[in-house]
C-alpha cells in the first residue's frame, strides 16, 4: 500500500492576475481525512482546483506515486479522482436520478445500494428535478455522485456550508460511515464537523501551508482563532 496517496510539492496556483497559491506543500495519506482550514480567501479551494488542473498551477502534483499535474482535467477524474464544489453543481433540469446516471463512470462498479442507504431521500426523489430540491438535499446529491463509482481519492469542499444543522449532522454522519472506503481531501469551516472526521489538518493562510497538525489542534481554541479568523470555534465561511 502507498503510505501517502496524493501529495503536493510548490504547488503555486492563479486565477487571472491574482497569484494565489504561492508554494504549496503537504501530503496526504492513504485511506484518512485530511482537512484544510484557513480564512477565507487563503487558497483552500484553488488547492482542491489545483490538484485538478482546474486553475492555472505550477509544481508537482503526484498521485499514486505518479505526477498527474501534466494531465488534463478529464484523464484526472478517470484515475478515480471525485470531486464535490462547494456549490454542488447540480444539473438543475435533471431528475436526481439522471444527475447520479451522469456521474457513472466506466470501469468501475456503481454504488447505488450505498448511495441510497446513506441519503434515502435521493431514491424517494428520483423522478424529481435536482433545481427544485433543497440546499441540503443538492449537497446529497452532489456527494452521492462521488460515492457512486470506486474513488480512491474525493475532493470535498465545505460540504456543510449554508446547511441547517439537521441536514448538517446527516452529512456529517454519512462522511462519517464511508472512513476509509477512500482517501478524503476535504476543505471545512465548521470546526465540530471538523472535529468529528479529521484525521490530518493542514492549516493555510496566505496561499500557504502554515502548519500541518494531528486533529487534536482542533481542540485548541487559540490555535482554531487564529487560524480562521473568528471570535469562537464554532466556524463559518
Amino acid at each position: 500500500m502507498i503510505d501517502t496517496l496524493l501529495r503536493l510539492e510548490d504547488v503555486h496556483a492563479s486565477i487571472g492576475v491574482s497569484h494565489i497559491l504561492q508554494g504549496v506543500s503537504f501530503d496526504v495519506p492513504t485511506g484518512d481525512v485530511t482537512v484544510i482550514i484557513g480564512r477565507n480567501g487563503v487558497g483552500k479551494t484553488t488547492t482542491l482546483r489545483a490538484v485538478l488542473g482546474l486553475v492555472e498551477r505550477s509544481g508537482a502534483i503526484h498521485y499514486r506515486g505518479e505526477r498527474i499535474d501534466t494531465l488534463e482535467t478529464s484523464r484526472i477524474a478517470r484515475q478515480g479522482i471525485a470531486y464535490v464544489p462547494e456549490d454542488r453543481d447540480v444539473f438543475g433540469d435533471l431528475t436526481v436520478s439522471e444527475n447520479l446516471a451522469l456521474a457513472e463512470r466506466k470501469g468501475s462498479d456503481h454504488h447505488y445500494d450505498l448511495v441510497y442507504e446513506l441519503f434515502p431521500e435521493l431514491e424517494t426523489r428520483g423522478r424529481q428535478l435536482a433545481g427544485t430540491l433543497s440546499g441540503g438535499q443538492q449537497q446529497m446529491v452532489s456527494l452521492a455522485r462521488g460515492l457512486l463509482n470506486d474513488n480512491p481519492l474525493m475532493l470535498i469542499d465545505e460540504p456543510t456550508k449554508g446547511l441547517a444543522p439537521k441536514v448538517v449532522a446527516e452529512v456529517v454522519g454519512a462522511l462519517e460511515r464511508v472512513k476509509g472506503r477512500s482517501t478524503v481531501l476535504m476543505v471545512e469551516q465548521n470546526i465540530a464537523a471538523a472535529r468529528r472526521l479529521a484525521d490530518h489538518v493542514v492549516i493555510m493562510a496566505q496561499g500557504r501551508v502554515v502548519a500541518q497538525h494531528s486533529p487534536e489542534v482542533l481542540e485548541d481554541d487559540a490555535t482554531i482563532r487564529e487560524a480562521l479568523g473568528v471570535g469562537g470555534t464554532k466556524g463559518g465561511r
